[in-house]
């Protein structure tokens, strides 16, 4: 057995689940509908989420349970939206320490709408929403497709090194045949985190799970970057995942 198969043999028992979300050229059929971008929904009288100035945050993506194929933990219903504010760090404060972003969250915001209002005439229709003017990964609304697949550990992912040890330590054909074949790269629910610079997991805070992943994307005609091809994580500890509590989220981006 080559090297390679040895690793590949070891990953195979560390399978994970996850939802490929697929962007998709042209918009929402519905305001309540999965997407990335484009006006949110939002029920009248609802406080909207805004940043330390008052000023409305942006929809970045919004996931109707009700699309999606059934992923473990996860809700099967209701809306999950992600919020980032409108400057030139995406709402990040690379400064601050994790915890004191999570318990402040002025520049992002998470929200769960367990039950969601069929009645249009109960919904704000004038939200703001991503477009040209904005500084934001995105310039419009997207619509998404969902595709449940099995993901094994990438070399990206804190994980990697405990289960196939340091890919820096490979031979140079070996490292180049996990990443070539086993990538975290893409938008997502679940499974392994990319990243282009290092897993900030890694550094004590590795009880964090991924909940959601939206990365760079560059082609037919779908504009979505994170300053220079980066890519955009949202975490979760598994207890608040399985109590559908999304207060708690650390959101995270980086680039190369």
């Amino acid at each position: 057995m080559t090297k390679a198969a040895e690793i590949v043999k070891k990953l195979e028992s560390h399978k994970l689940p996850t939802v490929k979300i697929q962007p998709l050229l042209r918009n929402a059929d519905d305001i309540r509908s999965s997407k990335f971008g484009g006006k949110p929904y939002w029920p009248k009288g609802m406080d909207y989420p805004v940043n330390k100035e008052g000023k409305a945050l942006y929809l970045l993506a919004q996931i109707n349970f009700e699309e999606v194929p059934p992923l473990k933990d996860y809700p099967q219903t209701g809306i999950l939206q992600f919020f980032i504010e409108n400057d030139d760090l995406y709402g990040m404060d690379f400064d601050r320490p994790i915890q004191d972003v999570i318990e402040d969250q002025s520049g992002y915001r998470v929200i769960y709408h367990k039950d969601i209002i069929q009645t249009d005439s109960d919904l704000e229709q004038t939200l703001p929403e991503a477009n040209q003017d904005t500084i934001l990964p995105l310039e419009r609304e997207y619509a998404v497709s969902f595709k449940l697949e099995q993901e094994l550990p990438a070399a990206t992912d804190y994980r990697f090194e405990a289960i196939a040890g340091d890919i820096f330590n490979f031979e140079e054909d070996v490292a180049e045949y996990i990443y070539d074949n086993f990538s975290a790269v893409g938008s997502k629910l679940g499974g392994y985190a990319n990243f282009t610079q290092e897993d900030p997991r890694a550094q004590g805070d590795e009880q964090w799970l991924l909940l959601f992943q939206l990365d760079s994307e560059w082609d037919n005609d779908i504009e979505i970057m994170w300053g220079d091809m980066g890519v955009a994580n949202f975490f979760i500890r598994q207890e608040d995942l399985e109590q559908q509590d999304f207060s708690g989220v650390w959101y995270n981006w980086d680039c190369s």
